[in-house]
């Protein structure tokens, strides 16, 4: 499982709605790009997802489910991985994912 950067692709279910992950810890990096870590896409906007009447769109991200290193942490949080998978706003309530699509490197990995 590869580690997660910022230039990590993650979006919604729906599709195109892409979350808007935010490193909280600058100092772990991969090619140049701080590693994202428990909680950089939590609670995060969703762009671009696109509107599915009379369901609502994906706005922001509610829940990380999945994803969380077991051997590295940065700063005491687990590094998220390429089978991150959380939880957005969007309708259906509480059913609609997000997943990483890339991890933003191919270097790095937990083994």
């Amino acid at each position: 499982m590869l580690l997660l950067n910022a230039a990590a692709a993650v979006f919604c279910a729906h599709g195109p709605g892409r979350v808007a992950a935010l490193p909280r810890q600058t100092f772990a990096r991969i090619e140049g790009l701080p590693i994202l870590t428990r909680g950089d896409t939590l609670g995060r906007p969703v762009a671009g997802c696109p509107p599915t009447p009379p369901l609502k769109p994906c706005l922001v991200t509610i829940a990380e489910t999945e994803g969380h290193s077991e051997l590295v942490r940065i700063d005491g949080e687990p590094a998220l991985l390429d089978t991150l998978s959380g939880i957005t706003s969007g309708d259906p309530p509480g059913a609609v994912d997000y997943t990483a699509r890339s991890p933003g490197q191919h270097l790095v990995q937990e083994t």
